[in-house]
């Protein structure tokens, strides 16, 4: 079985990882995720989670390479299971397709916006109402609904041609990062603006910045790669409106040079040919916290010591990634930080269910396990005041 590979660690059944306070945190708390419980998914192909609806208490599966999305309960039991059609009218292709649940049906976001319902009918195709290219590729493009409308990544208008350097600069400058489409009138109309941050400077070119956004409820979260920051919207009227930026406390980040704009060509190479580090890689709201995944990079001591060039040997460059996160309360005020994350959980792909249990798949590859059915994993934040 082929199960995805991401930057994690091994974990002993029960096993509490945690993080005391240092360096004089006196007011920071120890948390950790307790592993509650385990349910066996039976499948043997490659399978990672992309969803959770709390009314029907499914989750959202999906084997990218098979085309196959899977509706799956509590209890593993696989309840709904069907194949992206390849070819013919209701053909859906493309790279990282990333299916969310969408209202009562399910989104998937390629070369139009697909909405199917939960047996696999193509219900609607929307076309984005201008000629465009892709900023951002891959499995972070998400379509949602909002009211009655889609809500999606915002591409960039291909109408002026392809300037790279002047995408970036508009970002910067306040651009918009989703846009609305109502799907009756054809009427659209940008949102989620980006903010004023520190943590880039205007003219150096910090790396292509992949958003990363997650919709909790009434709140937005969005992060760029290369920032140790995440910035808090919620809705209103429609529109998704800047609340605050919350910066995260880690320790030791290694970020990524910048190289002036105009240089953008040379970034990739004057950070030894690994970027986007350091970066958050998942948002999870429970009912009394604010979980943040991330990985901070690493030292340019150890960039160099790796030939990157070799497949093999960038690899173990990014085994050495340390994987943390951070737990906020519900008012995004950091409670704890630097906690090691579970070793055989794949985190970047991890919910939260209708009982607060964080859940996520583990992963076998890391484990050094070969199992002909995936492991669906629950986890309790827990800490040292419980």
């Amino acid at each position: 079985m082929h199960n995805p590979r991401i930057l994690i660690f091994f974990l002993l059944p029960g096993l509490l990882i945690s993080c005391a306070p240092k360096n004089g945190d006196a007011t920071l708390n120890t948390y950790g995720l307790h592993l509650v419980d385990s349910v066996r998914i039976n499948y043997l192909g490659s399978l990672m989670l992309k969803d959770y609806d709390s009314e029907s208490d499914h989750y959202l599966a999906f084997n990218e390479q098979e085309g196959e999305v899977f509706l799956i309960d509590r209890t593993g039991e696989i309840v709904r299971q069907f194949t992206l059609q390849k070819d013919g009218p209701d053909a859906i292709n493309g790279f990282g397709l990333n299916p969310s649940f969408c209202g009562g049906n399910i989104c998937i976001f390629a070369d139009k916006i697909f909405t199917l319902d939960r047996e696999g009918k193509v219900l609607n195709r929307t076309s984005i109402p201008y000629p465009h290219y892709w900023l951002v590729i891959g499995g972070h493009n998400a379509a949602f609904s909002l009211a009655e409308k889609l809500i999606y990544s915002k591409p960039e208008s291909a109408e002026e041609g392809w300037d790279p350097q002047s995408t970036y600069r508009k970002m910067l400058e306040g651009g918009p990062m989703m846009e609305v489409l109502d799907t009756i009138s054809g009427e659209y109309y940008p949102t989620m603006y980006f903010p004023e941050t520190n943590a880039f400077e205007q003219e150096l070119f910090y790396g292509y910045p992949t958003p990363l956004i997650i919709n909790q409820g009434s709140h937005w979260f969005l992060s760029v790669s290369n920032a140790m920051e995440f910035h808090v919207y919620t809705e209103k009227e429609q529109r998704l409106v800047f609340q605050r930026t919350v910066r995260i406390p880690a320790r030791n980040t290694y970020p990524d040079q910048p190289v002036p704009l105009e240089q953008m060509d040379t970034f990739f190479e004057k950070n030894g040919m690994i970027y986007r580090s350091p970066q958050i890689h998942r948002f999870l709201a429970t009912k009394s916290h604010f979980i943040v995944f991330y990985s901070k990079g690493v030292s340019p001591e150890t960039k160099a010591s790796y030939d990157v060039s070799i497949p093999e040997e960038r690899k173990k460059l990014m085994d050495q990634f340390p994987m943390e996160f951070a737990v906020f309360d519900s008012d995004f005020e950091n409670r704890s930080v630097d906690i090691s994350v579970p070793k055989s959980m794949v985190f970047f792909s991890a919910l939260v269910d209708k009982e607060d249990y964080i859940v996520a798949l583990k992963d076998q590859e890391y484990a050094g396990v070969e199992e002909d059915f995936h492991t669906l994993y629950r986890y309790k934040l827990v800490s040292e005041e419980e």
